[in-house]
């Protein structure tokens, strides 16, 4: 897809998740609030109404299938198809209020082209297309300090890792300090913004990483899964996503290193 077309579709793309930022904010009918897979699983009739109406939207005006985290499905990847979480931190929209995103990513045979992460009471937009650079509100993003190691970061992550990944306890106490906002989306985009200098997750699925995947990479950082290989936005895994020395100096402390 040519530069031309991807600017005309992130702009509606932006223009989109603004409009139901506002749905998100002023919820036209009180929450109802049902679980998923477990008990802290939330959705809410408002991710519903959000999904949906992108859904629709995007449909309508490009024609490319959409799959959604709360019922939109797709049959293939092939082609061009957007990803979207329409609350990505759900939890957080129940119960704090913040913290959370709307994030949608359009991918080409996979691989995302055009990302959009929106933090709708932060009234941040973090947004990126394939090859132009990663912006928020605008304004480039870009490695603040490329070559500090994780001890000189705080880094983003959920201290239940801990239990399938021990190191990680080792990692955090050399480190920083580390912080979980609980929305994936969001806490990559903060990486990429340079407020934080690494993320790690064991387990994500492809709509909560596709547009921050992107924005990460154009903004400079490295993303990988834990073990080193490619992250494939179409399947569920571990994401490394972190600024350049970070991100090797964490893979290597926290998957190589002989001890």
């Amino acid at each position: 897809m040519e530069r031309k077309e991807l600017l005309k579709l992130l702009d509606f793309a932006v223009s989109t998740v603004k409009k139901v930022g506002v749905i998100a904010l002023n919820p036209r009918e009180q929450l109802d609030i049902q679980t998923k897979s477990n008990r802290n699983d939330l959705v809410t009739n408002v991710d519903k109404e959000i999904e949906q109406f992108i859904a629709d939207e995007m449909l309508a005006k490009t024609g490319y299938p959409v799959l959604g985290e709360e019922g939109h499905r797709v049959d293939s990847f092939d082609g061009r198809v957007w990803l979207l979480d329409p609350i990505d931190g759900t939890m957080n929209y129940v119960e704090t209020h913040r913290d959370y995103a709307i994030s949608l990513a359009l991918c080409e045979d996979g691989i995302p082209v055009l990302g959009v992460v929106q933090d709708v009471t932060g009234d941040k937009t973090y947004t990126a297309v394939l090859g132009g650079g990663a912006f928020c509100n605008g304004q480039p993003l870009g490695i603040v300090n490329p070559d500090v190691d994780y001890t000189q970061v705080l880094l983003l992550t959920d201290l239940k890792e801990i239990l399938a990944l021990p190191r990680l306890a080792r990692v955090l106490e050399e480190s920083r300090g580390h912080r979980r906002y609980g929305s994936a989306a969001l806490e990559m985009s903060t990486v990429a913004a340079g407020r934080a200098g690494g993320f790690v997750h064991l387990w994500v699925s492809p709509w909560d990483i596709a547009a921050a995947t992107l924005i990460c990479s154009e903004s400079g950082c490295v993303v990988t899964r834990l073990d080193g290989t490619t992250v494939d936005v179409r399947q569920k895994g571990s994401v490394l996503a972190a600024w350049p020395t970070v991100h090797s100096s964490l893979l290597y402390r926290l998957v190589q290193s002989p001890n």
